[in-house]
């Protein structure tokens, strides 16, 4: 409730300003498929064509990659796969952090002197020590987050203002 009600009231106070300095990032396994054969991938066939010969298929958890997003109002800043078998811990996610301030600049460049407002989630590698001294070294103003329904509310507000 106080997540919300701290956004409502910058939204309040700063209005539209406010909404375009989030950004707001966060991780997901990624699954992904190998096509067969190049030439089969690149075929169309329509309901009734026959089937074709399938490979083998991989064990799911080797077709899995960890990917790291940020966005903001205008969309993408940020995509990036994580190498396999790499954990996010603090350090993996202020490297992370980095590349992002580097996106911002070259994709937003009024956002680092207006002032960003993160929006992210908190495990330990986003709430770490270390996390949170590359976040004040970057002058960002760090959103608390709500709880996960909260989130969804907050989108839903955020979508019916535009």
């Amino acid at each position: 409730m106080d997540a919300a009600l701290q956004f409502l009231s910058r939204y309040h106070t700063n209005g539209e300003d406010f909404l375009n300095r989030i950004v707001t990032g966060d991780e997901i396994w990624e699954a992904h498929v190998n096509a067969e054969t190049k030439q089969q991938s690149m075929a169309w066939g329509h309901t009734g064509s026959p089937t074709r010969l399938r490979k083998a298929r991989q064990t799911l958890s080797a077709r899995k990659l960890m990917v790291t997003v940020f966005w903001d109002a205008q969309g993408i800043l940020l995509i990036e796969f994580m190498a396999r078998g790499t954990t996010i811990n603090s350090e993996v996610y202020c490297r992370t952090l980095k590349k992002l301030k580097r996106a911002i600049q070259n994709k937003r460049r009024g956002l680092l002197s207006s002032g960003a407002v993160i929006l992210h989630d908190n495990p330990r590698p986003h709430t770490a020590l270390r996390t949170g001294e590359v976040l004040c070294n970057f002058k960002w103003d760090v959103f608390q987050h709500p709880p996960y329904t909260w989130t969804w509310i907050l989108l839903i507000f955020i979508c019916s203002l535009q």
